[in-house]
């Protein structure tokens, strides 16, 4: 079980992923293509922690919505979901995704794309066989944004945040462990109070005081 007192890095390599390939050079204009934007440039590129806040985003998705971090960090839990169709890991690790999710219906998700333009077309027949409506962030459009939460560009990444803008869980690959320590993270996360301490035990070991 993965345990945030020890080296995240470590524990991000023995684990199970697809190694995402670098996004392909001069892609086609696609209509669910999200108009990219600069990115903020005061948030150092860094190994998410478990002791500090999530960094900051501010993203638009395919669907032509933004999302600021500002609006969450601190006061709401949220969900990052790093994916791509080619990733064989993912097509076991999103049904236990899903049907977590599929338990806090009003905790907002935000499904991130590894896929470059090859594979970019597939993405929408991809979200409807594993049930996932969430908005989608094309990795490729806001680097500094998915390298700041996937730092090893991997797939599957999972990562709960709790209302005090610090993780709750973080999985990358897949386990048969992985479904209770997800249920459970969610769980979390949504009773976490916002003024609430760094979480830096095992999502499955309930903290005190909830």
């Amino acid at each position: 079980m993965l345990r945030f007192h020890g080296a995240l890095g470590l524990a991000l390599l023995t684990l199970t992923a697809c190694a995402a390939a670098p996004p392909a050079a001069g892609g086609r204009t696609d209509p669910l293509e999200p108009r990219a934007e600069p990115e903020p440039t005061t948030e150092p590129f860094r190994v998410l922690s478990p002791k500090e806040r999530v960094p900051s985003f501010r993203v638009r998705s395919t669907g032509d919505r933004v999302f600021d971090s500002s609006a969450w960090v601190g006061s709401q839990p949220f969900v990052l979901v790093f994916l791509a169709t080619w990733c064989r890991v993912c097509e076991m690790k999103l049904p236990m995704v899903t049907d977590a999710l599929a338990e806090h219906p009003d905790l907002p998700v935000l499904v991130v794309s590894l896929d470059d333009a090859e594979t970019w077309d597939a993405l929408p027949r991809f979200l409807a066989r594993h049930r996932l409506g969430q908005p989608v962030i094309r990795g490729s459009a806001f680097p500094r944004f998915a390298l700041s939460y996937d730092p090893l560009q991997t797939v599957p990444v999972i990562a709960v945040v709790g209302k005090n803008g610090y993780l709750v869980d973080y999985q990358v690959g897949y386990s048969p462990s992985h479904a209770l320590r997800l249920a459970a993270a969610l769980e979390i996360a949504r009773r976490m109070p916002a003024d609430a301490p760094p979480f830096l035990d095992t999502p499955d070991a309930e903290p005190p005081g909830l």
